[in-house]
Protein backbone atom coordinates (compact mmCIF):
# COMPACT_ATOMS: atom_id res chain seq x y z
CA UNK A 1 0.00 0.00 0.00
CA UNK A 2 1.43 3.29 -0.74
CA UNK A 3 1.54 6.62 1.55
CA UNK A 4 -1.13 8.56 -0.52
CA UNK A 5 -3.33 5.68 0.42
CA UNK A 6 -2.81 5.39 3.73
CA UNK A 7 -3.38 9.29 4.43
CA UNK A 8 -6.94 9.78 2.29
CA UNK A 9 -9.34 11.10 4.04
CA UNK A 10 -12.48 9.01 4.56
CA UNK A 11 -15.48 9.65 2.87
CA UNK A 12 -18.38 11.87 4.70
CA UNK A 13 -21.43 10.00 5.56
CA UNK A 14 -23.45 13.09 7.15
CA UNK A 15 -23.86 15.99 5.11
CA UNK A 16 -23.48 18.37 8.28
CA UNK A 17 -25.57 20.80 6.34
CA UNK A 18 -28.74 18.76 6.49
CA UNK A 19 -30.72 18.29 9.63
CA UNK A 20 -32.44 15.30 10.60
CA UNK A 21 -36.21 14.87 10.09
CA UNK A 22 -37.42 15.70 13.17
CA UNK A 23 -35.73 19.19 13.69
CA UNK A 24 -36.67 19.72 9.77
CA UNK A 25 -40.58 18.94 10.23
CA UNK A 26 -42.70 19.94 13.45
CA UNK A 27 -45.43 17.73 12.50
CA UNK A 28 -43.78 14.66 11.78
CA UNK A 29 -41.52 14.96 15.27
CA UNK A 30 -45.56 15.45 16.69
CA UNK A 31 -46.66 12.04 15.35
CA UNK A 32 -43.70 9.90 16.13
CA UNK A 33 -43.88 11.11 19.17
CA UNK A 34 -47.89 10.13 19.39
CA UNK A 35 -46.60 6.53 17.95
CA UNK A 36 -44.34 6.05 20.42
CA UNK A 37 -46.92 7.16 23.04
CA UNK A 38 -49.40 4.79 21.45
CA UNK A 39 -47.41 2.15 21.04
CA UNK A 40 -45.31 2.20 24.36
CA UNK A 41 -48.91 2.98 26.40
CA UNK A 42 -50.09 -0.46 24.99
CA UNK A 43 -47.17 -2.34 26.23
CA UNK A 44 -47.49 -1.38 29.52
CA UNK A 45 -51.02 -1.50 29.63
CA UNK A 46 -49.94 -5.18 28.31
CA UNK A 47 -47.86 -6.02 31.02
CA UNK A 48 -50.88 -5.66 33.59
CA UNK A 49 -51.87 -8.58 32.01
CA UNK A 50 -49.24 -11.25 32.04
CA UNK A 51 -50.61 -14.00 34.60
CA UNK A 52 -48.21 -14.16 37.94
CA UNK A 53 -47.00 -17.90 39.25
CA UNK A 54 -44.22 -18.69 41.59
CA UNK A 55 -41.55 -18.57 38.86
CA UNK A 56 -43.00 -15.54 37.50
CA UNK A 57 -40.38 -12.89 39.20
CA UNK A 58 -37.44 -14.99 38.33
CA UNK A 59 -38.71 -14.81 34.59
CA UNK A 60 -39.39 -11.02 34.29
CA UNK A 61 -36.14 -10.53 36.22
CA UNK A 62 -34.09 -12.19 33.32
CA UNK A 63 -36.34 -10.04 30.74
CA UNK A 64 -35.71 -6.98 32.58
CA UNK A 65 -33.13 -5.49 30.32
CA UNK A 66 -35.35 -5.64 27.59
CA UNK A 67 -38.38 -4.35 29.65
CA UNK A 68 -36.92 -1.09 29.87
CA UNK A 69 -36.68 -0.45 26.64
CA UNK A 70 -40.50 0.43 27.09
CA UNK A 71 -39.58 3.53 29.11
CA UNK A 72 -36.35 4.60 27.26
CA UNK A 73 -38.98 4.23 24.28
CA UNK A 74 -41.54 7.02 25.77
CA UNK A 75 -38.77 9.38 26.92
CA UNK A 76 -37.44 9.50 23.19
CA UNK A 77 -41.00 9.88 22.44
CA UNK A 78 -40.98 13.12 25.21
CA UNK A 79 -37.60 14.15 23.78
CA UNK A 80 -39.83 14.05 19.58
CA UNK A 81 -42.48 15.96 21.55
CA UNK A 82 -40.16 18.96 22.95
CA UNK A 83 -38.33 19.21 19.48
CA UNK A 84 -41.52 19.30 17.85
CA UNK A 85 -42.86 22.30 19.65
CA UNK A 86 -39.89 24.10 19.54
CA UNK A 87 -39.64 23.13 15.78
CA UNK A 88 -42.83 24.56 15.08
CA UNK A 89 -43.89 28.03 13.84
CA UNK A 90 -46.77 30.08 12.57
CA UNK A 91 -50.89 28.92 13.02
CA UNK A 92 -49.28 25.28 12.51
CA UNK A 93 -48.38 25.35 16.57
CA UNK A 94 -51.62 25.39 17.82
CA UNK A 95 -52.27 22.46 15.98
CA UNK A 96 -49.43 20.73 16.90
CA UNK A 97 -50.30 21.63 20.19
CA UNK A 98 -53.15 19.24 20.41
CA UNK A 99 -50.75 16.47 18.74
CA UNK A 100 -48.05 17.39 21.48
CA UNK A 101 -50.55 17.07 24.39
CA UNK A 102 -51.99 13.68 23.62
CA UNK A 103 -48.50 12.59 22.91
CA UNK A 104 -46.91 13.69 26.10
CA UNK A 105 -49.98 12.26 27.88
CA UNK A 106 -49.57 9.18 26.13
CA UNK A 107 -45.63 8.80 26.88
CA UNK A 108 -46.18 10.00 30.76
CA UNK A 109 -49.56 7.34 31.31
CA UNK A 110 -46.85 4.52 29.80
CA UNK A 111 -44.41 5.18 31.77
CA UNK A 112 -46.38 5.57 34.71
CA UNK A 113 -48.29 2.20 33.55
CA UNK A 114 -44.47 0.28 33.04
CA UNK A 115 -43.49 1.43 36.68
CA UNK A 116 -47.03 0.27 38.35
CA UNK A 117 -46.46 -2.84 35.97
CA UNK A 118 -42.92 -3.40 37.60
CA UNK A 119 -44.06 -3.19 41.11
CA UNK A 120 -47.24 -5.42 40.11
CA UNK A 121 -44.77 -8.40 39.13
CA UNK A 122 -41.81 -7.56 41.45
CA UNK A 123 -43.80 -6.79 44.66
CA UNK A 124 -45.35 -9.94 44.89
Amino acid sequence: MSETESSAPLPDHEDPGIEPWWRRSAPLAAAASLAIGAATLWFGNMLHRVPLDQHATLSYLLMLPLLLIVPAFSAAGLRLAWLAWFGARGATRMLIAIVLLAAVMANLLAIWRFGTALLRIFGS
